[in-house]
């Protein structure tokens, strides 16, 4: 999407046809779908910025530009070599808190360019423009000094402007990165938001209830969680549980979020109570074992428990003991969400890992170019193959050969590189599996799944001795 002349966009004609001026000008792949009162706001600016400045038409800004996956939108920005300006249209009234929340929150997305910004307000029906300051208070901004700022000296950004947004800059997991959650240097996703306001709404009417929310890898179930557990202790004690091998992974938050008790789900095989909290929060609850559960249950009764889990829809469910989520699925008026947005993971890479773990699902993607496959006619061969992939930065991962392994916390890579042998097959219903049996619920297909959901850039296989599987994955690329 390219920046435009909104000069050239606020001639008054036929809002079709400004629809597809739009679209002509921008590049846009889809027709934006234009409000009447934005553009009538975009033309009073328009005509405000005629009164201070001269050639409003050799302005270029990009419009109505949302960060993909996101759902994060702005108004207007001008993006220079050295300097970005975010200006945000107003029709009506809006109140000065309003103005300043957005305003920090668009701050905070832009400032990942790492250019100084400048952030307006334009309220039209009051004729009113509004400026953040440094010190992040809202005041009455002055016309001429921004169009001074607008005809500052500097070559406009003339590429695309999705090409300098990373979605997943902005989403990341508190158990990876506790410093920046502790900061609360994020902003959850419209969905999130939207999953989060229904459960806590009804746990403020009700006090008790139980909710789940699930997701593919890199949808920020955790990062919701946590951001529930935050809002949750502003008053009273909880708990949040984690399964699975999160190891000292959540140690910083333990000792810094006084009101939340972390626990791991080993802890509910001894004599723990949870009579103290207001709420349980349960985090990778698909690794819960059913005894556990039940556990959970009789202790935490007549408290709200909300459940984050990761989809794994698209592993047979031969691979998989299945107990836990069939008695979750039971709990009496359990409400349900459902996070469809990839954030923190690669879109290719996702594609990739879902259509080979079952095939018929098949999602659409033209061509894998993040994604290599290599053979190997033995175990020398693939050592070979492998030290090359580690010279090139790649994260090798042995576990996947046979070694005791347990599904773990996230721990994202850029690049990453594994073997699979003769083990993997494709059954009849075309799902992989291991020919090796399942240890404690968890088998070696469903560990594969996770981990390969940690790579964020790239991704290699070394195939050893398994041509069928070697030519199954070649197809898919």
């Amino acid at each position: 999407m390219k920046s435009i002349s909104i000069y050239a966009l606020t001639r008054k004609q036929n809002i079709e046809h400004l629809q597809k001026l739009e679209q002509q000008l921008s590049g846009r792949e889809h027709m934006l779908k234009m409000k009447e009162w934005e553009l009538e706001s975009m033309r009073a600016l328009v005509e405000r910025l005629e009164l201070h400045m001269q050639d409003v038409s050799a302005l270029r800004l990009f419009y109505s530009f949302q960060i993909p996956r996101l759902g994060k939108e702005f108004d207007l920005l001008q993006i220079r070599e050295n300097q970005i300006i975010n200006i945000e249209l107003k029709s009506g009234a809006v109140s000065e808190e309003a103005i300043q929340k957005q305003l920090i929150q668009n701050r905070y997305y832009l400032s990942a360019l790492g250019k100084p910004i400048q952030s307006y307000t334009y309220i039209s029906s009051q004729n009113r423009l509004m400026r953040l300051t440094n010190h992040d208070h809202v005041i009455e901004a002055s016309w001429n000094q921004l169009c001074a700022a607008l005809q500052k000296e500097g070559k406009d950004y003339s590429g695309d402007i999705e090409n300098l947004f990373r979605a997943e800059w902005y989403l990341f997991s508190p158990l990876t990165e506790p410093n920046r959650f502790l900061n609360k240097e994020y902003f959850l996703t419209a969905q999130q938001r939207d999953i989060k306001r229904q459960i806590l709404k009804k746990i403020r009417e009700e006090q008790t209830g139980y909710f789940s929310f699930s997701g593919l890898p890199g949808t920020g179930k955790t990062l919701l969680l946590y951001d529930i557990a935050m809002k949750l202790s502003n008053r009273q004690q909880v708990c949040i549980i984690h399964c699975g091998e999160a190891g000292k992974k959540w140690e910083i938050l333990h000792k810094r979020l006084q009101r939340i008790d972390f626990l791991s789900d080993n802890q509910l095989e001894t004599q723990f109570s949870l009579e103290d909290y207001h709420a349980i929060l349960v985090d990778e609850a698909h690794l819960l074992s059913v005894e556990k559960l039940n556990v959970l249950l009789d202790m935490s009764e007549n408290r709200p428990i909300i459940f984050s889990s990761d989809s794994e829809e698209m592993i047979s469910p031969k691979e998989m003991d299945q107990s836990t989520m069939k008695r979750m699925e039971e709990l009496p008026d359990l409400q349900t969400f459902r996070l469809t947005n990839r954030i923190r993971t690669n879109a290719e890479l996702s594609s990739f890992i879902q259509n080979m773990m079952h095939l018929p699902v098949r999602k659409n993607q033209n061509g894998y170019p993040h994604v290599s496959v290599v053979y190997a006619n033995d175990a020398k061969e693939a050592d070979t193959l492998v030290q090359d992939y580690v010279r090139q930065e790649y994260q090798y991962f042995p576990q996947m050969e046979g070694a005791e392994l347990g599904i773990t916390a996230v721990q994202d890579t850029e690049k990453m590189v594994v073997v699979l042998d003769e083990r993997y097959y494709y059954d009849e219903d075309q799902y992989l599996r291991s020919r090796n049996p399942m240890q404690n619920g968890q088998s070696e297909v469903r560990r594969l799944f996770h981990l390969l959901n940690q790579a964020k850039e790239n991704l290699a296989f070394v195939v050893k001795e398994n041509e069928t599987l070697y030519g199954i994955l070649l197809d898919m690329k």
